[in-house]
């Protein structure tokens, strides 16, 4: 009775209000910037100081809006931005005028580091205008960098990395950068067409946010359907159009146990080719692929009874990874997504990809030759992605797909999606998106289909989304994602948003959801229904309370980590579940969530958390645990995973990060210590120490047995034709 009055007086604050509408919606694509072109001879120092002759007559965007936390009013701190290039660069400089006391929050200077808790500036480069996908390039007064590809205005793939420069200045009014973007590192339009562009400026202290094309708020930060224009780009010379990487990686691997103790040293060449077809479209060639850099995943131990999503960090997949999206907001969820590049494993011999524009489609093909480490014959596996625009800004698709990585069936995909966009009066939009797979798996298995379809409403004050997705029988994308097959999903969900007046709140949120799965024959495993209260505090902190009501039907049991089993059976259970997160500009920030419930017949608890501390910039240590503990009749699970962080980056190009994980299910300790110094853009050297050992939880942390150690020494540098 409880748990179910907990979830109605939360949702009846939900249906207690009406839908309205924003009034200070502003269409940004109107804005226009003119790209000064360099003169003959003409150079700009890449210095951070603006004091060369070409900033004196380029255009400036400089009349920027707030977004947050008020919209469409007056920023409170002057920003100027610039834009002019050369035949090979593209070059930005941004004056940011600073009257506050202290000038400015400048903590993080690693590479991709979390600038979020920083003061910064980002560019959004739209070359293509397509209004769903753009690179983004961001600093902040110390010099950092950090980059990413927007994906469909709703992905980030934050792991991309691009070789450009950026320096900074500080000023008596504040500070000052310039940045260096090549032409190679983007898919460029045809010679002399405009871009879409937009720049932004972020101030952590007050968490305010100006951008000066797109400040409907209801769009997110993420997002550039409504950006404003970049002219004047023409006579761009990318040269032949090839540039070569080539790495030298010397390995040391010793393995401790005395049964099978050995130590290999060898050492290996790699490289990947890049070569501008066009100048929008590019051909990649990988030959015996390094990914010696590639971090930790997150330590997790589920206690779900279905596989474990986990995102991709390798570059070369990474590279125009916007291309191969498929579905839209079908696959927020993963289950079922044709297509998952982490499935093609680490040993990679030979790949080729091609990726771009070609006309007014985006185009994408992969196909890789693996090698027989994993004990699975050699494999070729393949995906082959192209969409185009239509309707303005919706898109219709297909994507194909080869091969299954463990070797045991012949495997084909094929498929094709429409994602479509609604602008409506005031500031909001409807998406609405649909797919349709089918895969072939010999012909022991045959044929099996997925489909589905989401809609989805969204303004500042409304968000709606209603979702179906059905997995028919022997459906199986062996290159893609699907850890539950031949169900149906029903999905609605809401959220009711106010911004109460006042210097309390930014915003306070009521959120309701529910979902059904059932078996192909409409049979219901499992529903949820949930709601919760968020708010987003001025001060930048955040917090919540989140209420669930699940119940499951199980057709056979399943074992939970530490050798508890759950039987067949239906089950009903709840949890109540409390977070909140210290500000992202405090020099200590902590994260704190605790949840208490049941879970299939038995008691849950789970507490965690982590904090973050920044002493300085060049120093910063971050700490996370999880706990879970579930009381059954016939026994316990016990869970703890944690992980400890220290990063020292004495200047911008050169980063030691050192990281430990630990979980008392599996007992297995492992560190990871790792060097990257970029001498400059395109030549670096990178060096990791690698550790793994056995620690009983009994025994933990007072004794170990050392598994395997190893030590890796890579250089790389790009050649430029």
């Amino acid at each position: 009775m409880l748990k179910t009055a907990l979830v109605a007086a939360v949702m009846c604050v939900t249906s207690a209000t009406t839908i309205a509408y924003a009034q200070n919606s502003v269409d940004g694509s109107n804005r226009s910037l003119g790209a000064m072109r360099l003169g003959e001879g003409e150079t700009i120092t890449m210095d951070g100081m603006l004091n060369d002759v070409v900033w004196s007559r380029a255009q400036a965007a400089a009349d920027f809006r707030q977004v947050a936390p008020d919209e469409n009013v007056d920023p409170s701190q002057p920003t100027r931005v610039q834009i002019a290039y050369n035949s090979t660069t593209l070059y930005v400089a941004w004056e940011v005028t600073e009257t506050r006391d202290g000038f400015y929050t400048a903590n993080v200077r690693q590479r991709d580091g979390n600038t979020g808790v920083d003061d910064f500036v980002r560019i959004f480069l739209d070359p293509h205008q397509s209004g769903r996908d753009a690179y983004m390039f961001v600093t902040h007064p110390l010099g950092a960098r950090w980059d990413a590809l927007l994906q469909n205005n709703n992905d980030t793939i934050m792991e991309w990395d691009a070789d450009w420069e950026v320096r900074t200045m500080r000023t008596p009014t504040g500070w000052t950068a310039e940045m260096a973007i090549p032409f190679r590192e983007l898919s460029l339009p045809d010679d002399g067409a405009d871009w879409g562009v937009d720049v932004m400026r972020y101030v952590s202290e007050n968490g305010e946010v100006m951008r000066w094309a797109q400040i409907d708020r209801t769009l997110g930060t993420f997002n550039v359907a409504n950006i404003g224009t970049l002219t004047g780009i023409s006579g761009i010379d990318t040269g032949l159009g090839l540039d070569v990487q080539v790495f030298g990686t010397a390995r040391a691997t010793h393995i401790w146990p005395k049964a099978e103790r050995d130590t290999e040293l060898f050492f290996d060449v790699s490289g990947n080719a890049f070569y501008k077809i066009t100048p929008s479209l590019t051909g990649t060639l990988t030959v015996n692929t390094d990914f010696s850099d590639t971090p930790l995943d997150e330590r997790i131990v589920s206690l779900s009874r279905f596989a474990t999503f986990r995102n991709e960090t390798r570059d070369f997949f990474l590279q125009d990874a916007a291309i191969f999206e498929f579905g839209g907001r079908n696959f927020g969820p993963s289950n079922g997504m044709p297509y998952f590049s982490r499935n093609i494993g680490h040993d990679l011999d030979l790949g080729g990809k091609l990726s771009g524009r070609i006309g007014g489609a985006d185009v994408g093909a992969l196909v890789t030759f693996m090698g027989d480490d994993n004990g699975a014959d050699r494999q070729t596996l393949g995906v082959v992605r192209a969409s185009h625009t239509v309707l303005d800004e919706s898109r219709i698709g297909l994507i194909m797909t080869y091969g299954d990585p463990s070797g045991m069936h012949e495997n084909f995909l094929g498929g094709v999606d429409f994602q479509h966009v609604v602008r409506l009066e005031g500031d909001a939009t409807i998406f609405a998106d649909a797919f349709f797979t089918n895969t072939y798996t010999g012909d022991d298995i045959g044929n099996g289909q997925a489909w589905g379809g989401v809609v989805n409403y969204d303004s500042d004050t409304w968000w709606l989304r209603s979702r179906f997705k059905s997995l028919e029988e022997n459906y199986n994308p062996a290159l893609g994602f699907a850890n539950r097959s031949e169900t149906r999903e029903y999905n609605i969900a809401g959220r009711r948003r106010w911004r109460p007046e006042g210097d309390t709140f930014d915003y306070v949120e009521v959120w309701g959801w529910g979902e059904v799965t059932t078996d192909l024959s409409g049979d219901v495993e499992s529903t949820i229904w949930g709601s919760s209260i968020e708010a987003d505090f001025a001060n930048g902190t955040y917090g919540g309370i989140n209420v669930d009501v699940m119940t499951e039907s199980l057709s056979s049991g399943f074992g939970l980590p530490g050798g508890v089993y759950i039987a067949a059976g239906d089950y009903d259970f709840y949890d109540v579940y409390m977070w909140w997160d210290g500000s992202s500009s405090w020099t200590i920030t902590p994260h704190i969530n605790f949840e208490l419930g049941e879970f299939f017949g038995g008691d849950y608890f789970h507490t965690g958390g982590g904090v973050q501390w920044r002493p300085s910039p060049m120093f910063s240590v971050e700490s996370w645990h999880n706990y879970d503990n579930i009381r059954f009749d016939t026994g316990r699970t016990e869970i703890y995973v944690g992980s400890l962080k220290f990063v020292v980056t004495p200047k911008p190009d050169l980063a030691f990060d050192t990281e430990f994980q630990y979980d008392n299910i599996s007992g297995n300790l492992n560190m990871l210590a790792r060097v990257r110094w970029e001498i400059r853009p395109g030549s670096e050297v990178f060096m990791a120490i690698g550790h793994s050992a056995d620690v009983p939880a009994k025994d933990f942390p007072t004794d170990f047995t050392s598994n395997v150690s190893t030590a890796v020494i890579r250089i790389g540098h790009t050649m430029h034709w």
